[in-house]
């Protein structure tokens, strides 16, 4: 892939990652102070960032298979997946259990796992593509 491609794709990956810190700091406004589901303004907000949260991390999934990276591609599988599970949990914490700490719990830990795996993506996607790096064969790092 061209280097403005994958520049795009880390820029995606940076796109998700500042926004999963603004889901969490209005999730935990929203768990602290909310009543779903007629809490204030700010859990409406929560809900809206979390699907923008999901498209976006689609569309950055999208990206980065097409980098061909299998490292980044699997981060970044797994980061989609656990924004799904975290926005799951979200809905069943609202709406289903009357504040359950289970799915505030498993919302908490799938936030985790989504942040760290697209941090690790955004590592793993090289500035360059792998074909048109040369590596000097045979010199490790105690022959230099």
């Amino acid at each position: 892939m061209t280097p403005k491609f994958l520049k795009i794709s880390r820029y995606l990956l940076m796109a998700v990652l500042l926004l999963l810190i603004l889901q969490y700091v209005l999730g935990m406004i929203a768990n602290i102070y909310a009543t779903p589901p007629y809490g204030p303004s700010n859990i409406g907000a929560h809900y809206v960032i979390g699907y923008v949260v999901a498209l976006v991390g689609l569309i950055t999934l999208i990206f980065v298979v097409f980098s061909r990276q299998v490292g980044a591609i699997s981060f970044s599988a797994i980061g989609f997946i656990s924004i799904l599970l975290a926005g799951e949990s979200g809905r069943g914490f609202a709406f289903l259990s009357q504040h359950n700490g289970v799915y505030s719990l498993a919302m908490a830990l799938f936030w985790l796992l989504s942040f760290s795996s697209y941090f690790i993506c955004l590592f793993l996607i090289t500035p360059h593509s792998p074909e048109n790096q040369t590596t000097d064969k045979g010199k490790g790092f105690h022959e230099i």
